[in-house]
């Protein structure tokens, strides 16, 4: 069986900016570091069989040492009970191709590793290469180198039956790459496993290959299940209640409002008062009613002219009392029927063609000239006769306008 347990927490965990001026292969544990390494150690206690023989395999850093220290401890003390795996029958390795990441010598300020580890993130956790440092691909090298050992020691008689390696999160997780084959794009979307957790590697009787017993956590699995645990939001909005004032009385939630009122209902207290608003707008309507028939009748009536006379008793009877003369002719000077007056062929009925009255201006074209005869019929032999109106007699026609 082979375990791989992560370092417990560090003072680097807790304050990353003690890297600035504390190598860090020197970061040591946190009191909560040591309590977390112990209870380790008694939890491997549990695992193991009282016939194990156990191998540990430790990064040359401080805090994985310690690490590895506090599990001895709880493993091979006497309390409660006497402990099966005595001290001394414990082999421990310093291997440091299972040492953490390069992340450089001391690290830059805040804001500089701010901007590195934004630019990690983007450009990628395998490949990316810190500056003075290594890559997570640089890992994998040395990890493979010592995977090919283990192999080989596997085939040893005095190896143990248990492997205990103690390394770093990236370093736990690049093993796995290595020994699992995973590609990547699954590197890059594991999370990391927590200090002094267990990844645990159990042999198959059948086959001799180890079995992964760990349900690896992944981001994309984590963003799932948030987005399951989001409230589904409803299609239908909600319709939203309105509570308030309205003309100074207190709308209260619940309450069913009051019917709006047209203006009649509004004033029904005032009778009298509707009742001389409904007398006036039926007055209003009759006046509307005798206003349009007077208009229409005087509009009829101006449209029919007597040849000059003045308009029928009939039309006068819709006219007002100053509108209304007794029959005689007008003072207007009158046109012939065509609009041409004298010069149309008929006599003028108010006077000759200097009587008072508005000039016209002169024809300016062949159909106004025949209308009113002025067309010189000798240039124009197809000009349009005057009598094809009726205003002309037969007598005229030998006469030249």
């Amino acid at each position: 069986m082979i375990i791989l347990i992560r370092h417990a927490q560090s003072e680097g965990n807790k304050n990353r900016e003690i890297h600035q001026t504390v190598p860090d292969h020197r970061v040591k544990l946190t009191p909560e570091g040591w309590k977390q390494a112990e209870a380790a150690g008694l939890k491997l206690r549990s695992l193991l069989r009282p016939d194990d023989t156990l191998h540990f395999f430790t990064s040359p850093y401080r805090r994985t040492r310690e690490t590895t220290e506090g599990i001895l401890n709880a493993l091979t003390s006497s309390n409660p009970a006497p402990s099966p795996f005595p001290r001394h029958t414990i082999k421990v390795y310093e291997e440091p191709r299972l040492r953490e990441q390069d992340f450089g010598n001391f690290q830059p300020g805040s804001s500089e590793m701010a901007r590195m580890w934004s630019e990690r993130a983007e450009y990628g956790h395998f490949f990316y290469r810190i500056p003075n440092g290594e890559s997570a691909a640089d890992a994998y090298d040395r990890v493979s180198g010592f995977n090919d050992t283990l192999w080989r020691s596997f085939g040893e008689d005095d190896f143990a039956s248990v492997c205990v390696l103690v390394t770093h999160g990236l370093m736990t997780r690049v093993f796995l790459m290595k020994w699992y084959h995973f590609s990547v794009e699954y590197f890059e979307d594991l999370r990391n496993v927590d200090h002094c957790e267990f990844v645990v590697m159990k042999r198959s009787r059948e086959n001799q290959k180890y079995i992964l017993q760990n349900e690896l956590r992944t981001w994309s699995e984590m963003r799932r299940e948030r987005e399951e645990q989001k409230e589904p939001e409803s299609p239908i909005p909600v319709r939203k209640r309105w509570v308030g004032s309205l003309d100074g009385y207190e709308i209260e939630p619940g309450r069913r409002q009051a019917r709006r009122q047209n203006t009649v209902e509004m004033f029904a207290d005032d009778a009298p008062d509707v009742e001389r608003v409904k007398e006036t707008n039926a007055k209003g309507e009759v006046e509307k009613k005798s206003r349009g028939t007077m208009a229409t009748t005087s509009t009829q009536s101006s449209n029919r002219y007597d040849l000059g006379y003045a308009r029928s008793e009939t039309t006068q009877r819709g006219l007002p009392s100053r509108l209304k003369q007794s029959p005689r002719r007008l003072d207007i000077p009158e046109e012939g029927r065509d609009g041409g007056g004298s010069r149309s062929g008929a006599p003028s009925r108010t006077g000759s063609e200097a009587s008072d009255g508005p000039s016209r201006p002169p024809p300016h074209n062949s159909m106004a000239k025949a209308l009113h005869g002025q067309l010189n019929r000798d240039t124009s032999p197809y000009r349009a006769r005057a009598n094809t109106l009726g205003d002309q007699s037969e007598d005229d026609e030998g006469e030249t306008p």
